[in-house]
């Protein structure tokens, strides 16, 4: 009687998601954009975290355009909008504040305009000396991957477009001197 040949049996098991290797992004997961404004550090931090309500454009809102703002402008504290019923909306958590050198927020929009806190970017934002009563304000903008893949992309060139419109509306808020 001819021998059967024995062929070893194919593992059906998925791989552990921990055994898995993440993808990388097929995209740059980086925002980085950078302006000089003419103040000096203390206050060029002072106005883009404590006047945050006065200089953000106004068409940047979730609620409706021109909903007022507020800041809690400390470690822990929050970015957010208030409707027109009164009700706050955070839209951003501040991770870190080291003035006059660095600021980190927790961003909770999900690029539709929309708050959604399980899938938050971040940014940080570093303020460095750049000759006599001026400031370089550097911004880095990532951990897009957090949203997933289907809409990480579309926001990170979301935000890669945002970002000069954001930081000329502060440029502006420092040159009128109106803080």
């Amino acid at each position: 009687m001819p021998q059967e040949k024995t062929v070893p049996a194919k593992t059906t098991a998925a791989k552990s998601t921990a055994a898995r290797k993440p993808k990388p992004p097929n995209y740059d997961p980086f925002v980085r954009h950078s302006v000089t404004v003419k103040a000096d550090r203390k206050t060029a931090f002072k106005v883009f975290l404590e006047d945050f309500p006065q200089w953000w454009p106004k068409n940047f809102r979730t609620t409706k355009v021109g909903a007022p703002l507020g800041v809690d402008p400390k470690t822990g504290g929050r970015l957010y909008e208030i409707d027109e019923q009164g009700e706050e909306h955070t839209f951003g958590l501040i991770r870190k504040v080291d003035g006059p050198d660095t600021l980190a927020v927790g961003w909770r929009l999900n690029g539709f305009g929309r708050i959604d806190p399980d899938n938050a970017s971040e940014f940080t934002v570093t303020f460095v000396p750049d000759g006599q009563k001026k400031t370089r304000v550097d911004v880095e903008h990532t951990h897009f991957d957090r949203m997933g893949t289907k809409h990480a992309k579309r926001v990170r060139n979301g935000m890669d477009k945002g970002w000069p419109t954001i930081l000329a509306s502060f440029q502006t808020k420092i040159e009128d001197g109106t803080s």
